[in-house]
Formats: structure tokens, sequence, C-alpha cells
């Protein structure tokens, strides 16, 4: 093997010194750049950005993988310099990490140790990745693939499904569901919710392809998408979130009248699934049942779900009026619902299974405002860009978030919090840098 040279070369065009790094190998030179390091950086931390859309709803375990390797990849490759480009074209990209942000000053008082408080801060770590996915969903090839690799995903988890709901009997360490309760790789919430939106973008995309073939595929997808949420999979967040996206989707297409048009297909759904599917109606009895008795319990049983979220909502209201300005503090929650919740049969939860008001009592009312704005803003600024595919992606992921966290506490949950900003992400950089793609 041959001598290694090194020498320092000015690359062109932007100034900067590189190292040129020559092997002689079998008597050929291989030249290494540091440019080319960091081209090959950002290939990679492209395709893992888009890989997460298969991961999401599959394994937690690869969306972490994925995870280092896009932030890695991103930082070897020098994508960060286009950060402060990104934000002058669109400051709203800012609002994640601006609610990080905010979410940090809260943390510097509450109940908790300081350790405590900063390892539950870290639950909204996703706040701060649209630094990281907007640059690298600028590229549209990283965006399709990212939206191929989410229809992908859920297409199996579709199949999964489906099976389940047939009777198929799968090993259960592969899946946290059975026949009666058809849910796959997540549970029940996740899984609708997810199965929810893959419904509007099936829908979505196929009215924007040219191929009949394909679009009668995504046409077909979107309807088993939709059954599987009412009819195979217990999920009442996603049922209702369902309902929301298809209502959306009829009111873009067809204004006002597809506003009426949607409802009535909405409710016709919920007629049709509490008339022919066992699991859709043994829920909403169950719910009704457990609604009923929340009314006449002093103390909420663990096993009534609806019980324990209204006691959980009356408890963290009177929270939030004890503490109305600053709130208890980012990370206290759990501490502060114990101290004034004293009754030994209380269940005592770490959040209250609303975001809204999990915020409010962290933060105070400036915290809520804050929550509601971002939602706001970010549906009025996708709102804006008329018929762009992603933007239309970045409504609907929205409507998910807004409505599923009066049910649940979503945006500490990993792949609820982590799907928002990466679907959020890739809304920003068709939009933001004034790049549209659809498919055809």
């Amino acid at each position: 093997m041959g001598a290694v040279a090194i020498r320092r070369d000015r690359h062109k065009g932007s100034g900067a010194l590189f190292a040129k790094i020559a092997h002689r190998v079998c008597g050929e030179v291989i030249v290494v750049t540091g440019r080319a390091i960091q081209v090959h950086a950002g290939s990679i931390a492209g395709w893992a950005v888009a890989g997460l859309g298969f991961s999401l709803p599959i394994s937690t375990s690869l969306d972490g993988v994925l995870l280092v390797v896009t932030v890695v990849a991103w930082l070897v490759s020098g994508r960060f310099a286009e950060i402060p480009g990104i934000v002058r074209r669109d400051r709203y990209v800012l609002l994640l990490p601006g609610l990080f942000l905010l979410l940090a000053v809260g943390m510097t008082h509450g109940l908790a140790s300081f350790g405590e408080r900063a390892k539950y801060l870290w639950k909204y770590d996703d706040f701060l990745l649209p630094l990281v996915f907007v640059p690298l969903f600028a590229d549209p090839a990283v965006r399709e693939r990212g939206l191929w690799g989410f229809g992908c995903g859920m297409a199996v988890t579709l199949i999964v499904s489906f099976l389940l709901a047939a009777g198929w009997s799968a090993p259960e360490a592969w899946f946290h569901g059975d026949q009666a309760n058809a849910t796959v790789f997540k549970h029940k919430i996740t899984h609708n919710v997810l199965m929810a939106f893959a419904a509007f973008l099936f829908a979505e995309v196929a009215i924007r392809e040219c191929r009949s073939w394909r679009r009668y595929g995504l046409g077909a997808l979107t309807m088993l998408a939709v059954i599987d949420v009412f009819m195979f999979v217990q999920g009442r967040t996603g049922q209702i979130v369902l309902g929301a996206l298809i209502i959306l989707w009829c009111e873009r297409r067809l204004g006002l009248r597809g506003l009426v048009l949607g409802m009535a297909g909405v409710l016709s759904l919920v007629a049709l699934s509490y008339a022919v599917s066992p699991v859709f109606y043994q829920r909403v009895a169950k719910t009704v049942e457990e609604m009923e008795r929340a009314q006449v319990e002093s103390v909420a049983s663990e096993k009534s779900s609806v019980g324990v979220r209204l006691e959980w909502y009356h408890n963290t209201v009177n929270l939030i009026a004890n503490h109305p300005l600053v709130g208890v503090g980012t990370g206290s929650f759990p501490r502060a619902y114990a101290e004034m919740v004293t009754d030994p049969a209380a269940v005592k939860p770490a959040h209250p299974h609303n975001q809204y008001l999990l915020t409010g009592a962290e933060l105070g009312m400036a915290g809520l405002l804050a929550l509601l704005a971002m939602f706001g803003t970010l549906w009025w600024r996708f709102r804006q860009a008329g018929g762009n595919l992603y933007a239309e992606m970045g409504q609907g992921v929205v409507l998910v978030m807004a409505i599923g966290c009066i049910f649940n506490s979503l945006l500490v949950d990993h792949t609820e919090g982590l799907f928002f900003a990466w679907v959020v992400s890739a809304a920003f950089a068709s939009e933001g840098l004034g790049v549209s793609k659809d498919i055809c």
C-alpha cells in the first residue's frame, strides 16, 4: 500500500478549506474530500428521515436508531447552516421550537427535583426536530420517499389488522391486538390515530394520481382504513379524529356543500358501524356505562377509562385555578396532583390525558394560550398554501393533534409527538421554500 498524501485545498465556489486524503490502493488513487463527506452525510440523513415514515407506525426502537442517524448525519453534512435562511423565508418554522423553549423556562421551578424536571422536559424534544427535518425535507425526493414510506408502513399495518380481525391467531409477542381489538404494532389509541391520518393521506394522494390503477388502489386503501378505524379497533380518539378528517377532506373538495355532505357521511358511517360492528357497539355501550357510573362515584375505578379521565380533568382544572399564572412547572404535575388529591383510593396520573390541561397546569394560562396559538397559527399557515399536498397533510396533522389532545396528552407520547413534528416539517419544507410536487 502506497504512502498517504495529505494536502490542503480551497473548495471551489465557497472559499472553505478541505483536506484531501489520497490512498494509493492497487495502483489506483481514491480521493476523499471534506465536501464529499458532507454530501454523503446529507444523503444518509435524507434517507434516514424518510425512513422514519415507515418506522413510525411499526417500531419505536427503529425510530430511535433512525433519529440518531438523522441528527448525526445532519450535523456532519453541515445542513444546519441552512436554518437561518429557512427561518427568513418562513419564521413560523420556529413555532414548535419556541414552545419547547417556553417549556424549558417552565422547568426552572416546580416541586420535582431538577433531574426529574429535566428528564420530563426531554419528552418534548420532538419540538426541536423541525430545525433538523425541514432542511432535509427541502429536497422533493426526500419528501416523496418519506410519504411512500409512511404509506407502505400503514398499508402493512392495515393488512395485518384485517388478518387479526378475521381471526388469525398471531404470536402475542408480535402484535398488541386480537380479533376483538385488531391493533398491530401500537396500542389502540396510537394505532387508530395513525390509521385515521393514513385514510386522509390515501384519499389526498388518490385524487392527485394520474394513473387509474393507482387511483383505484389508493381509494380501496382509504375505504379499508376507514373500516379498520371504526369497525375493528377500539380507539375512540382515532374514530373522532377520522370523522373530523372526513369532514375536512369533503370541505376542501366541495366547499360548504362538502361540509354538509361530510357531516352526513360521518353520521351514516357511525350508524352503520354501530349496527354491524360488535367492536364499535361494545365500545359505545361501555362509554355510556362508564359516564353514567362516573356521575355517582366519589372516586373513579382505574378500570373505567372515562371515569378516571373525568376525575383527572376536574382535579386538574382545580390545580390550574390554584396556579393560574406560571403553573406548577414543567415536569412537576405528578407531584402537584398527588399533593392536592390526598384520597388514597384515587388514581394519581403522570398526566391528565388532556394536553391542554397538562400544559395549563405546567405553565399556567400563558402556556395554555401558547399551545392554542401554535395549533391555530399552524392551521392558518397551511391553509394558506392551497392545494399543495404536503400543506394539506399539515392541515390534517394539526387537526389530528388539536382534537386528539382533548382526550390524551399526545405531545408527550413518543410516536404521536414525533409524527407531528415529522409531518409539520415536511409541510414547511414544501410551502416555506416554495416547493410543491404532486405525485403523478
